[in-house]
Parts: C-alpha cells; sequence; structure tokens
C-alpha cells in the first residue's frame, strides 16, 4: 500500500515538473518596468489659469524598484481624449529616457530645456498650448497616468479639488 502511495506521487511530482518548462517557454516573463508611484501632482496654479503660470503644473513620478528602468516612448497624460479618442494632453517620453531605481522624474506642462541626466532627477516639458492657457490638469479633479509603450498603466493618482495646489 505504501509502495503504491510513493509511486503516485512520483508520478504527479514528475507531471508537474515536466509541465513547468513548456509552461516558461510558451510565456515567458516580461521584462522588468519597475514598480511606479506618482508621488506629487501640482495640479492648481496660484492664481488664475493664464500662459505665464503653466509651469506649475506638474507631475512626479517614482522608479520604487532597484532596477533602472528605460521608458522611452511612454507617456503620461489625464482623462481628456478629444473628439476622436486620442489622450491629447500627454506627454511622450524620448527615445534613450532611463530612470535609475530610486529616481524621480518630473513632467511639466511648461516649455524649457528637458533635464535628461538619469544621475538626478529628470524634468521633461509638453510645452504644449492645449488645455486652457497650457494648463493640463482640471483643478476641479483629474487622473493623472503614466502608460508604459504597450498603453500598461505603470502609476496612477486620481485627486479632488481641495482648496490646495497639490496632492502627494
Amino acid at each position: 500500500m505504501i509502495k503504491r502511495i510513493v509511486a503516485a506521487a512520483a508520478a504527479v511530482l514528475a507531471l508537474g515538473l515536466s509541465a513547468a518548462p513548456a509552461s516558461a517557454a510558451v510565456d515567458p516573463a516580461p521584462a522588468p518596468a519597475g514598480k511606479w508611484q506618482v508621488t506629487r501632482v501640482n495640479y492648481n496654479a496660484k492664481g488664475a489659469d493664464v500662459l505665464g503660470n503653466r509651469w506649475q503644473e506638474a507631475a512626479y513620478f517614482k522608479n520604487r524598484s532597484t532596477t533602472d528602468v528605460d521608458i522611452s516612448g511612454w507617456t503620461v497624460h489625464d482623462t481628456y481624449k478629444n473628439p476622436s479618442g486620442e489622450h491629447t494632453n500627454a506627454y511622450t517620453f524620448p527615445a534613450g529616457t532611463t530612470v535609475k531605481g530610486g529616481a524621480t522624474v518630473v513632467v511639466s506642462s511648461s516649455s524649457g530645456v528637458n533635464k535628461t541626466d538619469p544621475n538626478a532627477t529628470q524634468v521633461f516639458y509638453m510645452d504644449f498650448n492645449r488645455g486652457y492657457n497650457g494648463h493640463w490638469l482640471n483643478n476641479g479633479g483629474d487622473t493623472v497616468f503614466l502608460e508604459d509603450a504597450s498603453g500598461k498603466v505603470r502609476a496612477k493618482l486620481s485627486y479632488a479639488f481641495d482648496n490646495g495646489y497639490y496632492v502627494r
């Protein structure tokens, strides 16, 4: 009786081990993309929303892993879509953009020269005149998304107006 139980257990174990490599070969794990968090959103510029203070709106994203991540082609956007269904209040990171593990990247709606040093906080400028006087985040509430190049949401933060200027 014990011999039959041991033989049956060995057969089940052998079957399970032989199936594992086939499963891994068919569905390989995706390349690591890090763990991301929206750490701050400056959504309400002080004063009226005018072109001159659009630089006050920004979203901060932190790579919470220890792995450097290439975010080329990743996109930051809010919930707004134009009649064609496109996120036009959006910024796509340029080729060669890498964020070190533990580092922060900032996207601002202003214009400027991108700061792309992966050894420091990197800042990217949307430099567009969309939204209301170049302001892309709704003061009354919105959601900010970070999506990878395939469209997978890596981080998001929803907020509502709280009489302040930023959330974190």
